[in-house]
């Protein structure tokens, strides 16, 4: 597959903080002629229910934004969210991923990257994120 159709992957938590993520990617996929995919995955807990109302809201603005950008979005519902994240860059051929910082960032970034060989993964400090 040619290096200029391997998707940007921009990974979204429900904060509508990460329509900065989802910016960012799309300038990023633009510039480079890549197409972009947007990914949130959702974990399996049963302890966040009553936020529902609240999260598909955030869901529903940021699969907007996916689209004005140009971005597929994809909701992935798992038990481990590094690994479905590492299946589904894989999958889609991608190069490149762009995430949040937090509290957690930096493990799961180290992760992916042992998980991916040869994909960059960007940690964009200025998101704020609560892990």
């Amino acid at each position: 597959m040619m290096e200029a159709y391997t998707p940007i992957l921009v990974l979204v938590t429900l904060q509508r903080a990460c329509a900065r993520l989802i910016r960012h990617g799309a300038d990023m996929a633009l510039m480079e002629h890549r197409p972009l995919h947007v990914l949130y995955v959702s974990v399996a807990d049963t302890q966040n229910e009553p936020m529902r109302a609240m999260d598909s809201q955030t869901l529903d603005y940021l699969y907007a934004l996916s689209g004005e950008a140009g971005a597929e979005m994809t909701v992935l519902r798992a038990q481990v969210a590094v690994t479905s994240i590492a299946e589904f860059a894989s999958r889609n051929n991608v190069k490149r991923i762009v995430m949040g910082g937090g509290e957690n960032a930096a493990g799961i970034a180290e992760t992916l990257s042992s998980l991916l060989p040869g994909v960059q993964v960007m940690i964009m400090e200025d998101v704020e994120q609560d892990a």
